[in-house]
């Protein structure tokens, strides 16, 4: 079979099993969103049926307010006619999509509007062990991506379709998804509503309108933060603090200027304030100018230029930070990075052990990657001489390229042992900022004074849940008004610099 023949019959294949989807919503995308999550969860290795992942996809994105409905197309049924058994299996595959959409967790992931990557991996963590149980040889045979055309959804005839394969195979699955049933619904039940939660507010909008998280490596990071009990207790701690941060408001970045002077040349402006060499022009010339938005224009407004500042937050990942640290140093970095870029700040966060991990970034327009925060793992020991080493060199290229005055946050423990000349290089280059977690033992380190400021989390503020969000609270607002205060004390020029 050619390739492009092969192609279209999965593609028929697919849309033929629509004929066995329960789930109704008035939607005219349901289907063409439904092959979206089916192509996610495609590349986390499994191929499902399409009305499977229909139908508890449209459980977990359409409120129950919505009026959706759950019962069998008794027209296509009809056109189908299955046989007995199959009919029987049809009622057991509804009975389990109403147990299903009874749960807290749909209700709640249907009201939150999730996004459609983070739909179809909660699909994975629901049908992952049905698909790895389901012993046909042949039923990931063919799999290639669905095309997203409205048009192939809305034109073929799904009942038509069944018709041109061998149904027994699906058949199969459907015993196999009846005998699973329980199996499923404890599945959904165990996903934890407070890591979804976390996401959301995370979440935002792109210029586009889309919001995906894009790659494989980065869908892995969600599973695994789904169904990770560590992850679930930082998302928990941090849900404790965010909703102290976010009504924080970006401060305007733009300055006045009084009418006998001008602050800028813009491209924008009243006819009064033109520049008078733009009149110069010949009339054909100057009409184009106007059309194609040309002109210049004296502004007694100026986007206030500010220094490039960056916040840097360095999380100790060795095996000293588990439990009690992880937690509070995981969630107090989430919530440091939130409250920074509220302020509009760019933040860089990194993990560290015996090397310096990848560097991720909140960016204005994106979605900040907090299931690889939540989920990474560090299994490389420490070497703290090694990482402060390659940090020096970092920060000084860094400072001779961008010209970036930067406010280094380390948030490490007790025993992270680091000589002071390394210390001292670090801070020529930027503002440090500690932060000790010390869930047992005593500080002993010889560093501390050479720190710009620092703080230090004794073990009884760990010890109750409250202590532990009062404590992270006050330093988040500490390191946010340390922040501000440094930008205020940098001197700023006495005009506006303007080039063309």
């Amino acid at each position: 079979m050619l390739p492009e023949e092969r192609r279209h019959s999965y593609l028929a294949r697919q849309i033929g099993t629509l004929a066995l989807s329960h789930v109704r919503v008035e939607n005219p995308m349901a289907a063409v969103r439904a092959a979206a999550w089916h192509n996610t969860v495609s590349r986390l290795g499994l191929h499902l049926p399409l009305f499977v992942v229909h139908d508890i996809g449209q459980l977990f994105t359409a409120p129950r307010a919505s009026g959706w409905t759950i019962a069998p197309r008794a027209d296509l049924l009809a056109r189908i006619n299955p046989p007995p058994p199959v009919r029987n299996l049809l009622s057991q595959y509804t009975e389990l999509l109403h147990k299903i959409g009874q749960s807290e967790v749909i209700e709640k992931a249907a009201g939150w509007r999730l996004r459609d990557d983070l739909i179809a991996v909660l699909l994975t963590r629901a049908l992952g062990d049905v698909y790895a149980r389901w012993r046909d040889r042949g039923k990931s045979a063919g799999a290639e991506e669905l095309p997203l055309d409205p048009i192939l959804f809305s034109d073929n005839d799904a009942a038509a379709l069944f018709k041109s394969f061998d149904p027994q195979p699906l058949w199969g699955f459907l015993e196999h998804l009846a005998s699973m049933a329980l199996h499923i619904y404890t599945s959904i039940e165990l996903i934890d509503l407070d890591t979804l939660k976390l996401l959301g507010l995370f979440r935002e909008d792109s210029a586009n309108g889309a919001d995906a998280i894009g790659s494989a490596i980065d869908l892995v990071d969600l599973f695994s933060a789904l169904g990770s009990a560590e992850a679930s207790d930082i998302a928990n701690f941090s849900l404790d603090l965010l909703p102290s941060v976010l009504e924080t408001k970006r401060a305007s970045g733009v300055q006045s200027f009084s009418i006998d002077g001008y602050a800028s040349i813009e491209r924008r402006g009243n006819v009064d304030s033109l520049v008078l060499s733009e009149l110069a022009y010949d009339r054909e010339v100057f009409e184009q100018k106007v059309v194609d938005r040309e002109l210049l224009y004296y502004g007694h407004e100026q986007q206030r230029e500010e220094e490039r500042w960056l916040q840097y937050v360095l999380v100790d990942s060795s095996a000293s930070m588990r439990g009690q640290r992880q937690v509070f140093a995981r969630g107090l970095a989430l919530t440091l990075v939130k409250k920074l870029a509220l302020q509009g700040d760019e933040i860089w966060l990194r993990f560290f052990d015996s090397r310096l991990h990848e560097i991720v970034k909140s960016i204005p327009g994106r979605t900040f990657p907090v299931p690889y925060v939540l989920s990474f793992r560090s299994e490389r020991g420490r070497n703290y001489a090694k990482v402060f080493r390659q940090l020096v060199l970092e920060l000084t290229r860094l400072k001779r390229e961008s010209r970036r005055k930067v406010v280094l946050y380390i948030i490490t423990h007790g025993e992270c042992h680091i000589s002071s000349e390394l210390v001292s290089a670090l801070g020529q280059h930027a503002y440090l900022y500690g932060i000790i977690i010390l869930p047992s033992s005593e500080i002993s380190l010889e560093f501390l004074p050479l720190l710009d400021r620092h703080q230090v989390v004794e073990s009884v503020s760990l010890a109750s849940r409250a202590g532990r969000r009062d404590r992270a609270l006050d330093i988040v607002s500490d390191a946010s008004h340390e922040t501000e205060r440094k930008k205020d004390d940098t001197p700023y020029p006495d005009g506006p610099s303007i080039e063309l």
